[in-house]
């Protein structure tokens, strides 16, 4: 009897979703005529790197005059691009045309901890991880014409053996990631740990 009762239910919700294909309505999930761009990517200001989907009817809009600063500290593989730092091209994208309208962001990135040698020069690189160069450096070239400001810590650049004048022209050298965290988020920036 329950073997009876499960195939005719069965044969009822194949019989409804059959009408439903056959009368022309679609799950809201499967309609592209309703939502055609969702899931085309696009790069509105940094094209390598940090894909977004257009969504300009989405709640919570990319506000103009934003301030974020991302504290990233996971390392990644020396012959890799750092995933984290990619994702701040993603920031970019996102204020640039992924809402409705492009948004005015002021974006910094503080580095330290495993994260800290992803911003030294290609020969310092090369000599230290036996690579050719840098993965990092075009995705950081990237940031900073966008108007990224990236920042490194000292501390923690010295406590891993490198020096200030290895650091590539791309980014900064604070006294420490907790000055330099602490003095913007004093500024108005909001804090957004990179925690992958």
């Amino acid at each position: 009897m329950k073997y009876q009762a499960t195939v005719f239910a069965l044969i009822a919700i194949g019989g409804a979703i059959g009408f439903g294909v056959a009368s022309g309505q679609t799950s809201p999930l499967t309609d592209e005529s309703t939502h055609p761009d969702e899931s085309q990517y696009v790069n509105p200001a940094i094209k390598d790197y940090g894909k977004v989907v257009q969504l300009p009817n989405a709640a919570h809009q990319p506000r103009d005059g934003s301030r974020i600063v991302v504290d990233i500290t996971k390392g990644g593989d020396s012959d890799k691009l750092n995933p984290a730092i990619e994702k701040v091209c993603r920031f970019v994208n996102i204020y640039a045309g992924a809402g409705k309208e492009s948004a005015k962001v002021d974006i910094a990135v503080v580095l330290h901890g495993d994260a800290t040698l992803a911003i030294l020069r290609n020969d310092a690189y090369s000599t230290r991880f036996s690579s050719k160069a840098n993965p990092n450096l075009k995705c950081l070239s990237e940031l900073q014409k966008a108007g990224v400001k990236v920042y490194v810590c000292g501390q923690s650049l010295i406590g891993k053996g490198a020096k200030p004048s290895e650091v590539t022209e791309q980014v900064d050298v604070a006294v420490s990631a907790l000055t330099a965290l602490v003095n913007l988020q004093a500024d108005g920036y909001a804090y957004l740990p990179m925690l992958k």
